[in-house]
């Protein structure tokens, strides 16, 4: 009675596996089918929207810059030495410079952009660097560039 239970199971085993790869090979071949089909379709619609005589872009040069709007710079002399940053509570010290603060864009407006700078600790004369400006949340600016860049020791213990 056991054997007789234990075959059964077995061929029911078997059979489950064969159908499966019989319907995962079916799936495929209609996935294969189809995929010539869209590829013919776009080509069809690529070749239906070509134009006899496309517009051709002016160059640079030519183009016309007067409409443009002035760009406003403030200067912003000895901020640099007020946005560092020694220490973040609760980190390590870090064994490189960063700096934080604001970035006047439009003073009359008062609209200033957060930033972000962390310099390399070796040959940062030289080395890419990143500088983030945001107008949101800066919070989360400096917890993304965490995440991604992993400089800190990140602790989420806010109490």
């Amino acid at each position: 009675m056991i054997l007789d239970y234990q075959l059964r199971t077995t061929k029911m085993t078997r059979m489950s596996y064969l159908m499966l790869i019989v319907v995962s090979l079916y799936l495929i071949g209609i996935s294969v089918a189809s995929k010539d089909n869209q590829i013919s379709k776009l080509n069809k619609l690529i070749k239906s929207r070509r134009s006899e005589n496309p517009p051709h872009a002016e160059s640079w040069t030519k183009q016309d810059i007067s409409n443009l709007s002035p760009v406003y710079t403030v200067p912003q002399e000895g901020s640099l030495e007020a946005d560092r940053i020694d220490k973040l509570p609760g980190q390590p010290v870090a064994d490189f410079e960063q700096y934080a603060g604001y970035v006047t864009v439009d003073a009359e407006a008062g609209r200033a952009l957060f930033y972000y700078f962390a310099e390399s600790p070796q040959n940062s004369s030289t080395k890419p660097l990143v500088l983030w400006l945001n107008g949101g949340n800066t919070y989360w600016v400096v917890f993304t560039c965490d995440m991604l860049c992993r400089k800190f020791d990140t602790n989420l213990n806010t109490t």
